[in-house]
């Protein structure tokens, strides 16, 4: 058996021949896709969390005003009740 023959044969039983470059391709795309829906969601929560965090700023400023008009007001309870109504 000729010696090319023979490390053909033994490369071919080692690496599988159904590998194709549309098959990279693909795997590429794939990723590239999962990746945009994972930065998508990222962004999705991170708006939300935002929209959260400005939600407690306004309940908070809210509440001090509410402390400032009647200082006997606690100031837990009103931000409280100011955060349930937004």
């Amino acid at each position: 058996m000729d010696s090319k023959v023979a490390q053909w044969t033994l490369l071919s039983n080692v690496v599988p021949s159904n590998f194709t470059m549309a098959d990279y391709e693909s795997n590429e795309e794939r990723e590239f896709k999962e990746t945009k829906t994972n930065s998508e969601e990222a962004l999705d929560d991170a708006g939300e969390e935002l929209e959260n965090a400005g939600d407690k700023v306004k309940a908070g400023a809210k509440a001090v005003g509410n402390k400032l008009v009647d200082p006997d007001r606690d100031l837990e309870t009103e931000y409280q009740k100011e955060k349930i109504k937004e």
